[in-house]
């Protein structure tokens, strides 16, 4: 649910034109959507079509899918892609800056809170010119905040962004001013210049980076792809670089 406020509608309306599959809420559907924003909002865009998942509970599943269909993990192994006779899929993130010197690490800033005061069925996100913001339910009566992107590689979070998280989080409702803060952190993703994925074949060796700001969504459709290449040698010549 895409929310602003009134002194924000330009940038609102452009977001609305720039995108699709979604629905225009009047304050009505607005209320009967999302109780806890009545009042708050005078207008949405609802994307219906949209969903989301928590990382955190999302990849014990999958490694346990993946371990279940005959695979292997090993954790905190440092191992080269060279040290494969077989086919290696490289997916190593800023650490294949041995092999792929143009990434950067964009960092991103996130914060939980937890609040019993306010209830959301969905990720709620704030179009403002200065903080951006998502606002996502995470069960328990925690919520995350995040929508940083900053370019640097330091990995703390700084003092301007955690009151800009928290300011933005406020003026969605103001019962997150009494929420308690549980966690702060950050990351950094892996990012070629251009800020598009990429999929780098070099014979047995296949190199999937520079996913950006998309990487939890991108990696399913990237996975399809040099899956594509590995069975049958397709070749999608929009992500896909033989060197």
């Amino acid at each position: 649910l895409v929310v602003a406020h009134p002194r924000d509608r330009a940038d609102f309306e452009r977001f609305a034109k720039l995108t699709s599959g979604h629905r225009r809420l009047d304050t009505e559907a607005m209320r009967e959507l999302e109780p806890s924003l009545e009042g708050r909002f005078r207008d949405g865009l609802f994307y219906a079509d949209e969903g989301h998942v928590e990382p955190r509970r999302i990849l014990p599943e999958l490694h346990a899918r993946f371990v279940a269909a005959g695979g292997t993990l090993k954790f905190n192994s440092d191992v080269s892609p060279d040290a494969f006779d077989g086919i290696a899929i490289d997916c190593r993130g800023l650490a294949a800056r041995d092999t792929q010197q143009t990434l950067r690490g964009v960092k991103g800033e996130m914060i939980i809170v937890e609040s019993d005061e306010i209830e959301l069925a969905r990720p709620i996100r704030l179009i403002h010119p200065r903080w951006p913001l998502y606002v996502i339910p995470r069960g328990g009566n925690r919520f995350m905040l995040g929508a940083t992107s900053i370019e640097s590689e330091d990995n703390g979070v700084s003092v301007r962004s955690a009151l800009e998280l928290l300011s933005a989080a406020y003026a969605v409702h103001p019962a997150f001013a009494e929420a308690r803060i549980v966690e702060f952190g950050s990351g950094l993703r892996p990012a070629f210049p251009d800020n598009l994925p990429r999929i780098a074949i070099d014979n047995r060796k296949i190199a999937v980076n520079g996913l950006y700001r998309h990487g939890f969504l991108l990696a399913p459709a990237l996975a399809e792809l040099a899956l594509g290449y590995v069975e049958r040698g397709v070749i999608d010549n929009e992500v896909m670089q033989c060197v």
